[in-house]
């Protein structure tokens, strides 16, 4: 087997460049939150899911590419990045989500105005998918 080594980058300490370090916390703190949201309801990956991709963008190559060859987030961010798809997959399951989140807490508050509060957040980042086409375009020739 004719294997070639790939040269994986070193992780030094580089004091002079502490936006680095700040975009790979921020890009860490989104992928927690991503994987969360996959498997909490409530909580969308989506949104997560770009600012980690962002955030490591102008961080480390290696988590970017991990990512972007990642099973689950790979085909997204890939869609994301070439066409600003949103697929109606992710729509659906979201919409499904903030309203069993929204549900639970109204029946553990009981406040109208938290929950309320909660819902519209919610509506906002309803509206926001929205914006973007559910599939990506056809390019016929």
């Amino acid at each position: 087997m004719n294997s070639i080594p790939v040269k994986q980058p070193s992780i030094e300490f580089d004091p002079n460049n502490p936006k680095k370090y700040l975009y790979m916390a921020i890009g860490f703190a989104a992928l927690f939150m991503a994987y969360v949201g996959v498997i909490t309801p409530g909580i969308p990956f989506t949104g997560f899911l770009i600012i980690a991709a962002w955030a490591f963008g102008k961080s480390s190559e290696k988590w970017h590419n991990y990512l972007y060859t990642h099973s689950i987030f790979g085909p997204f961010l890939h869609n994301w990045e070439t066409e600003r798809v949103f697929p109606r997959k992710a729509r659906y399951l979201m919409m499904l989500s903030m309203w069993f989140s929204s549900t639970i807490v109204w029946i553990t508050t009981k406040s109208i105005v938290f929950t309320g509060a909660v819902v519209l957040i919610m509506i906002l980042a309803i509206l926001w998918t929205n914006r973007y086409p559910e599939a990506p375009s056809i390019n016929t020739m």
